[in-house]
């Protein structure tokens, strides 16, 4: 569905971790954050299953980013933690529920438009600009 507090989250902790160029605690990505470090160890588990972070236990491990920002897509990111970002449920099975919709074949090339954006949009580019 539409854009939640978990593509937030890990497109912001995608960036710190970006940033720092090294590995990074999940306390202390939660810290900078604002949130609380079990829900930034339930997105970086999602991450890492996605292969988009790597995490390494005990001294000296943390969090890192398991490419380079210019080969990480946001649209990467957000399905890692919430699957497919949806404009409409209808747009997931490919067809409206009602007989004639007048307004899925808009939503359609709408949702085309975003996912093009999306795939398009580089972890990097949100790096390089600061924004946030």
């Amino acid at each position: 569905m539409l854009l939640t507090k978990r593509n937030e989250y890990a497109l912001q902790a995608a960036v710190l971790l970006a940033r720092s160029r090294r590995r990074m605690p999940a306390s202390e990505l939660a810290l900078a954050l604002g949130t609380s470090p079990a829900f930034v160890s339930k997105i970086a588990q999602q991450l890492v299953r996605a292969g988009l972070v790597i995490a390494r236990r005990g001294k000296g491990g943390g969090l890192s980013l398991a490419r380079p920002p210019e080969r990480i897509r946001v649209r990467e990111l957000f399905r890692a933690v919430d699957g497919p970002l949806l404009l409409a449920g209808c747009l997931e099975h490919g067809r409206c529920r009602h007989l004639d919709c007048p307004l899925y074949p808009v939503l359609g090339r709408v949702q085309g438009r975003l996912d093009r954006e999306l795939n398009d949009a580089r972890l990097s580019t949100f790096v390089k600009e600061g924004a946030k």
